[in-house]
């Protein structure tokens, strides 16, 4: 299966198009709906922690977007992988193209937040050094959320 990360554009200057293919992601992999706004407003600047995965169509199967939160920390705003892509090394990818570009830009740490239920991200992240450190009852329309923290 034919993929690649590259640099995203702000969500703000995303397509509609664009706009709603990410809105589909978030439903269908994490069951949470979001606005048109909601996505076109996210604080996410042109950096390397803005990555979009494009199938060979240059359509758009997962995105990471993260943010710089306070002066040495980065903060995940979103990743999410279409099912078709995940499982195949891609996560992975992106996530080690982010740990460099925050790394080079000073930051030391990393924070995000993760659905309670969902095992497979708890363990990706458990696995590169976040703990959970915050329990975030309500946090996500399906359930509670955790609060994960680690060093980059």
């Amino acid at each position: 299966m034919a993929a690649r990360w590259c640099l995203g554009p702000t969500p703000k200057s995303m397509s509609d198009l664009e706009i709603e293919i990410i809105r589909q992601l978030f439903l269908d992999q994490t069951g949470e709906v979001y606005a048109k706004e909601s996505v076109k407003t996210l604080p996410i600047p042109e950096w390397g922690g803005n990555l979009l995965l494009l199938d060979e169509n240059n359509m758009i199967r997962g995105l990471l977007w993260a943010n710089k939160f306070g002066i040495f920390r980065t903060r995940v705003v979103a990743f999410v992988i279409d099912s078709e892509f995940k499982g195949k090394g891609f996560g992975s990818i992106a996530w080690d193209m982010y740990m460099k570009v925050a790394k080079a830009e000073g930051l030391n740490e990393v924070q995000l937040e993760v659905r309670s239920d969902n095992e497979m991200a708890i363990g990706f992240y458990s696995r590169r050094g976040l703990e959970i450190i915050e329990n975030l009852d309500g946090y996500y329309q399906s359930g509670q959320g955790y609060v994960m923290r680690g060093q980059l």
